[in-house]
């Protein structure tokens, strides 16, 4: 794709930034010294309206006000807000139901962050950042579903090192599953039940909106590597995954870029992409029987390579349903730039984050530094030059000390913000060892019953088997047919040629399944009904040889 548009890019006339025009008149001089000034008095010199995305050498500016996407060759450390996004695969997905009421009695933040390091499966001895949405849409209303990211902190810093390098900050560090929202916010996409999906190589990615909030996200394994491998079976020449990668993006689904003799290899990808229509089909259905919403109404789709050629006609064939690819800056694109969409969504999602000063899902912490005059060597040099204009008056050596000890008070707070995270870290890890303490203490105590309950089974066979010689045979087949069922008795006695055996036990089926083999070893077994108390089930059996 780069070939195909780099003699295009050539011939493109782009418009300078930030350029000075040595020609300027001395009053238009004075006019940018006093912009320059007026900047120095904003806490932050970024413009919200410009976002600049940057993948690796691909630079782009997004003008928002114009809804206009160019390539960017200023400097990367200026005024335009500067952002890039984190790839699907770098990510850990984990979600877990819990009730409503647990969320309400926790701190939220410590309470996903211990359940994250002791059940997701990740390496204790590395940082994380963790991003999460309770989503409060299941079809069971006692619970809530938390969907959470996981991004390994050393992934980030080893992947975005080129651009710290350059400019030391990143304004956003855009996720995909959560940039989706900024489609319907900037009224890119109407709202609707929408399933965006992205193929990888090694899986699926699945992320479900309903009415512009985010309620889902799951992967599958196995991706585009399955295509790959039926494709494999055809045994093209020089077939490797560069041809397969060239094959999806060009020609794809599209039959009319088939030679006749091509048709089988366009036949082995439909025959592997059905399968993917059936998991679709599959995850499409567990949504709507989980979630209190609607069924999907639309698909989104892409790959990691790129948009595949005719691949949302042919699974609408499949689903049955309206699908689309990822090209949603189709309006800002009027320079037809081969931008990646995830690219897009980070600059889109960047600007939604600072319009509406929501910074929730940004996954940098490598922001901006204010401007001078907001650090706190720039107010230490205000305070000096006050000091000193002023030095005379008295209020102001006040004003200075209280900003001393503000700025004293700021960092013992947040010291104690940081000991109160470590000690509700350290109070849920308490409670976990308390749970599992108890749930020990519950199965010894449930052990110690069960052998108290033999020794007297036990104690009564004995002085029964030898108050009834006659009867010892038939009392050590009840007695094995009693263990093997793990049924317990509670009372024995003999009257009129019967043993009357009142029992009990802990699991539904295992007094049938008794009676079953007291039947068959050729007792006669009568009783009324199977009664269940106090979590165990209890009859009277009369059995007769």
């Amino acid at each position: 794709m780069k070939d195909k548009f780099s003699n295009f890019f050539k011939n493109i006339k782009l418009p300078k930034f930030n350029l000075k025009n040595k020609q300027n008149s001395k009053k238009e001089k004075k006019l940018n010294l006093s912009f320059s000034f007026k900047s120095l008095l904003k806490k932050y010199n970024y413009n919200i309206e410009e976002v600049v995305g940057v993948k690796g050498e691909e630079k782009y500016i997004l003008y928002v006000d114009k809804k206009l996407i160019r390539i960017y060759r200023g400097n990367l450390k200026s005024t335009p807000l500067l952002c890039s996004f984190i790839p699907i695969e770098d990510a850990i997905f984990y979600n877990f139901e819990v009730e409503k009421n647990v969320i309400n009695k926790v701190d939220i933040k410590s309470f996903i962050e211990a359940k994250v390091y002791e059940e997701a499966g990740i390496e204790e001895t590395e940082n994380y950042d963790i991003k999460y949405k309770i989503i409060d849409s299941l079809k069971d209303e006692k619970y809530v579903i938390v969907e959470t990211i996981i991004i390994p902190e050393s992934k980030i810093e080893e992947r975005f090192s080129y651009l710290l390098k350059e400019t030391g900050y990143i304004d956003y560090l855009s996720f995909p599953a959560f940039a989706y929202k900024a489609l319907y916010e900037e009224k890119i996409i109407q709202k609707a039940n929408d399933l965006f999906v992205v193929l990888l190589k090694d899986k699926i990615s699945l992320t479900f909106y309903s009415d512009g909030e985010l309620i889902a996200m799951t992967t599958l394994s196995g991706g585009l590597d399955k295509a790959y491998s039926v494709l494999e079976e055809l045994k093209i020449k020089d077939f490797n995954e560069e041809l397969f990668i060239k094959l999806l993006l060009k020609k794809g689904f599209s039959i009319g870029k088939y030679s006749t003799n091509e048709l089988v290899v366009l036949e082995k990808l439909k025959e592997a992409f059905f399968d993917l229509s059936g998991y679709l089909i599959q995850e499409m259905n567990k949504i709507k029987e989980k979630y209190n919403v609607g069924g999907v109404e639309r698909v989104f789709i892409t790959s990691e390579y790129g948009e595949i050629e005719g691949i949302n006609k042919y699974l609408e064939g499949v689903l049955d349903i309206e699908v689309n690819n990822f090209e949603f800056y189709e309006k800002y694109n009027l320079d037809r730039l081969p931008i990646d969409p995830f690219l897009f969504l980070a600059m889109l999602e960047t600007h939604y984050a600072y319009k509406y000063n929501n910074q929730d899902y940004n996954f940098s912490k490598y922001l901006r530094k204010p401007t001078f005059f907001y650090r706190p060597s720039g107010i230490l040099l205000l305070v000096f030059v006050s000091s000193i204009l002023f030095s005379s008056i008295y209020p102001l050596y006040l004003y200075i000390q209280g900003k001393n000890y503000e700025y004293k008070n700021k960092l013992l707070n947040k010291e104690i913000s940081n000991i109160i995270i470590q000690n509700a870290k350290l109070n849920s890890l308490l409670n976990r060892l308390k749970n599992q303490k108890n749930l020990l203490t519950k199965k010894a105590n449930k052990l110690k019953k069960e052998i108290d309950d033999i020794k007297l089974f036990i104690k009564k066979v004995y002085i029964f088997k030898y108050s009834y010689l006659p009867k010892s045979q038939s009392l050590v087949d009840i007695t094995y047919l009693l263990n093997k069922n793990k049924v317990y008795l509670e009372s024995l006695s003999y009257k009129e040629s019967y043993y009357f055996i009142k029992v009990f036990s802990y699991k539904e089926k295992n007094i049938p399944n008794l009676i079953e083999d007291l039947t068959d070893k050729g007792f006669l077994v009568n009783f009324d009904t199977i009664e269940f108390d106090k979590n165990k089930y209890t009859t009277l059996l009369k059995v007769k040889e």
